[in-house]
């Protein structure tokens, strides 16, 4: 059996000032993700959490094709053995 991991990430996604409201929400609404801020000018700050990094990599994916995201960086990522 598989150790199980916890990944978190951590993202910035400059979007479309004009659609920010629409971009959090859909941002929000994956599995594992959270916009914590929005700047003024469109710097969105998101967490990622998830098994492993695979999904991490689907939700950066995910969240690049929504309408009005510019542009997505990995600023930190990090994974534990998870204790079972």
């Amino acid at each position: 059996m598989k150790p199980e991991e916890l990944h978190v990430s951590s993202l910035i996604v400059h979007v479309n000032i004009e659609k920010a409201d629409k971009i959090k929400a859909s941002i929000n609404l994956l599995d594992g993700a959270e916009v914590i801020t929005i700047s003024p000018q469109g710097k969105a700050i998101v967490v990622l959490e998830a098994a492993n990094q695979r999904i991490i990599m689907e939700v950066i994916d995910a969240i690049n094709e929504l309408d009005g995201v510019i542009n997505t960086g990995l600023v930190y990522h990090e994974f534990e053995k998870a204790e079972v």
